[in-house]
């Protein structure tokens, strides 16, 4: 029997900015007592997202990353993808990096958006 508990694995997950009260409610005196995010770490959304369509009924995605922590961002991400067998590329760009993926069936490019933001919200 191991003396100390298994180091978890690691978690993907991303943390969500939402505020857990109303812009007009916040005050100062409240700030103390406003919930922090659950989870800490780098937001896998991407700064920017191209969706642009291909032939056959396909579709093209560019994830803009922008910075020095936008480049490790888009290489974490592109491993998330690839885990889901979908086929990346990374790129360098000027200010940042570019993922690229496609051309993707019209249910792949939907798996491919949830990947990068996450399940939609349930509005009911």
């Amino acid at each position: 029997m191991p003396t100390t508990p298994p180091k978890p694995t690691a978690d993907d997950r991303a943390w969500s900015s939402r505020r857990n009260i109303g812009e007009r409610d916040a005050r100062k005196d409240l700030v103390p007592y406003m919930a922090l995010p659950a989870e800490t770490g780098p937001t896998w959304a991407p700064d920017q997202l191209s969706i642009w369509p291909v032939e056959g009924g396909r579709f093209g995605i560019d994830a803009h990353y922008h910075g020095d922590t936008g480049r490790a961002r888009a290489e974490q991400q592109a491993v998330r993808l690839e885990r889901v067998s979908l086929a990346v590329s990374v790129r360098a760009t000027d200010d940042g990096a570019a993922l690229r993926l496609g051309p993707l069936a019209h249910k792949a490019t939907f798996l491919a958006i949830e990947a990068f933001l996450g399940r939609p919200i349930d509005d009911a």
